[in-house]
């Protein structure tokens, strides 16, 4: 389905009726200009991200998890967190 939606002087952007009717109410959408000026309305999960749920023991968890994900990284010499070396 093509509809074309405008935006008024004000800056309000101003969408047929058929296309509100067929979005359920209180939906969310993150809002992108793509290339060629398109505006992109992409639908939001209404999911609760992972810190707003979890108990202190889980986020403990996955900060181990992602501490130990880490253990493989660049491994610097004890002098090179030396005060002396750090601004060479």
């Amino acid at each position: 389905m093509a509809v074309i939606v405008e935006i008024s002087e004000t800056g309000t952007l101003q969408i047929p009726e058929e296309i509100l009717r067929a979005i359920q109410p209180n939906t969310r959408f993150r809002v992108e200009v793509g290339n060629e000026n398109r505006l992109i309305l992409s639908p939001v999960s209404s999911e609760q991200p992972f810190w707003a749920t979890a108990t202190p023991q889980e986020r403990a968890e996955r900060w181990h998890q992602w501490v130990q994900s880490h253990q493989d990284g660049p491994n610097l010499p004890d002098e090179a967190l030396r005060r002396e070396h750090i601004y060479d």
